[in-house]
Formats: structure tokens, sequence, C-alpha cells
């Protein structure tokens, strides 16, 4: 894919915490030009007025386009004022950009902008990277897409139930600072072993497991990267504050291309979820880097990598305190060279340049 002008709609603004959205913008900007539409920024109270629109450069070839609705709760109005503001709003901001015609709108958002039709491309993907419970348009940009992607086949959306035409594509890996110096890289706490965590620690972290787990094990330092406050990622949740054992460091966001450096320096890579009511687990956009590092990840349930041993992970609370505490007692077998280099072959075959090849060649097969 390449020389192709792209507007990629996410739900999740640019800044420092990347998800998978933010990992395809950068790569995709590496051949074409990119215009990262960012969720609704304000609302006016115009319907027949113009929108105001911001452009920022990210980096060479990388946009980010904010904006505000002509109407506040626009995705909540009826579905024909919603068709007309998207509409027009769509239209105003393809003229800022002056692009009369996108080769690509690549959407992750079924919430926003939500009939592909809205826009003048070329070719349109819709591509789910979750599940979406509450969304009332899905089918409709489902059907006015090219192209459907979603990163599993156990996102049980009834809208995707409705068209047997998805493709599956796994998340890849961000290969963004593999070569640099660890000498700068100071990792908290005075324990040898090292467990991590990388993710959103506000919403998705399950804190009270974590902080348990940090009682049982005095001897190993937990490490907590990702944001514990408002991010680009979400507004947090408000919940009792955790007051996290001594041996538990909340590191906070870092650039997408610090992570790595971090995770190098740790042994044991951690996924520990809270109980989304209604969702399952499925995958999770930050184990390819855990498989990068090479370093065993102990996880709870993911429906993705049942029959995988590339992870190891546990069924219940229970069994992850017992698998957990059975790495501890066998780590040189578990983060042997042989098996963290499986892990690590793992990423570098699903990097972003490897999916976007696949998608291009979905997208153009015709």
């Amino acid at each position: 894919m390449k020389n192709k002008k792209i507007l990629l709609i996410s739900p999740e603004a640019w800044g420092a915490n990347f998800v998978s959205k933010h990992h395809y913008a950068n790569n995709l900007a590496k051949h074409n030009t990119v215009y990262f539409l960012n969720p609704v920024l304000s609302s006016k109270i115009n319907p027949f007025g113009k929108i105001n629109i911001e452009l920022k450069n990210v980096k060479e070839n990388l946009v980010q386009v904010n904006y505000q609705n002509l109407l506040p709760r626009l995705n909540r109005l009826p579905k024909l004022i919603q068709k007309y503001l998207f509409n027009k709003q769509a239209k105003q901001i393809q003229k800022a950009l002056k692009v009369s015609k996108f080769d690509i709108v690549w959407s992750f958002d079924p919430h926003r902008f939500w009939n592909q039709t809205f826009w003048i491309a070329h070719r349109t993907i819709y591509h789910t990277v979750d599940f979406h419970p509450n969304t009332s348009y899905e089918y409709d940009l489902i059907k006015s897409s090219d192209l459907k992607l979603s990163i599993s086949n156990h996102i049980p959306s009834k809208e995707i139930s409705k068209d047997n035409s998805f493709q599956t594509i796994n998340h890849g890996f961000d290969n963004l600072n593999t070569k640099a110096d660890l000498k700068n890289i100071a990792i908290p706490g005075k324990n040898n072993k090292k467990a991590v965590y990388v993710g959103n620690v506000a919403n998705l972290l399950d804190k009270v497991r974590l902080n348990q787990l940090a009682i049982n094990h005095s001897d190993i330092d937990f490490i907590l990267i990702g944001p514990n406050s408002n991010s680009n990622l979400s507004i947090a949740n408000k919940e009792k504050t955790i007051i996290f054992a001594n041996n538990v460091f909340c590191i906070g966001e870092l650039n997408a291309n610090m992570i790595d450096l971090y995770l190098r320096q740790c042994d044991i890579n951690l996924l520990i979820l809270k109980n989304r009511k209604g969702i399952k687990n499925i995958n999770s956009h930050k184990l390819m880097h855990y498989f990068y590092s090479g370093n065993i990840t102990i996880s709870d349930w993911l429906m993705d990598y049942t029959d995988n041993s590339i992870l190891n992970m546990a069924k219940s609370p229970e069994e992850f305190e017992t698998l957990f505490s059975k790495v501890i007692h066998n780590l040189n077998f578990y983060n042997s060279t042989e098996l963290k280099e499986k892990r690590k072959q793992f990423a570098l075959a699903n990097t972003y340049e490897n999916k976007i090849e696949i998608i291009n060649n979905l997208l153009y097969k015709n």
C-alpha cells in the first residue's frame, strides 16, 4: 500500500498511548499520507453552519484532524438527522483537507460517520477491534464498506453475524524502538525479579487482583505502565482508590516507543483484566509487544489463544495465582533462550507492515 491518501477514523484520539489504530496510522504513514480523524472535541448548536476544523502535523505524512459536531450528542439523535449532519460534516472535513477523493477511508468507529457514502473515496474499510453492544448503526457501516475486517472471529456482534464476508486480521507488532540504548532506563524497585503490566491502568486492569498478587509475592516488583487517569484512550472510571503494596510501582503513561525498553528489563508480562459485564476477553493489542520481549506472559483466558502455546493462560483468579507461583519457581525454564526466541519470532511474523500488505491484497484483489 503506497502513495495513497488515507482517512483513518479512530474512536481514540492521537496521544502518548497507542492502540491498534495509532500503530496502523504510524505504519501507513511510511508510504502514504494519513489523516487521523480524532473523536469529536466539542459541539456547536448550528445545524446549518460550518464546523471548526483543526489540522496538526504529527510527523511527515501523518496529520491529526480535530473537528466539532454541528449539534451536541449527534450520535443519539434520530437517524435522519444524523445522516444529514454526518454527511455535511464529512464534506466539510474533506474540503478542509483539500482531498477531492480519498484513496481509502478506513474506519474503526461504528458510532460516527456510520455510512461510508458520506465520504468521497475509491475504497472503504470497516475494521472492528472490540465489542460494540450499544451501537445502533454498525450494520450500515458494514453494508457500505468494501472490506470488512475483525481482529477475531469470536466478536459476537449480531450485526457482524449478518455478514459472512469479514476477514480476520490479528493484532500486529510495531517495531518502534528495538535498538535503543537501555542505559538511561531505570526500573523502580529493589527486588531482582520484575513483573510488568502494560495497558489502561485506569479502566482495564483488575487492580484488586494485581495488588493481592503483589502482597502474596513481596519478593517481586510489579511495574504498571499506562494511564491511571483520563487519557487519549478514555475517561477514567470513578472507583475507590486502591492503596497499592509497596512493591507495586505506577510509572504512568509512556510514549509508545519507550515501552519495549521497559519490557526488556522485566521478567514476566501480565495481563490481568477486569470482569466486564457481558464482554468476553478475546485478544489484546499489547500481546505482540509482550511476545517480542521474549519473556513469558501470564494472562487471563483469551479466546483467540486457546490453541496457541505461545501464551500461558489461566481460567480463573485462583488458577492465575497458581500459575504465577509455578512460573516464579521455574523462571529459567519459562524464559529459556529457546522459548524467548519462539515468542519473539511470533511477534516478528505479525508486524503491522505484514498486516497492511495482507489488507492491501484483500482490498484490491478484484
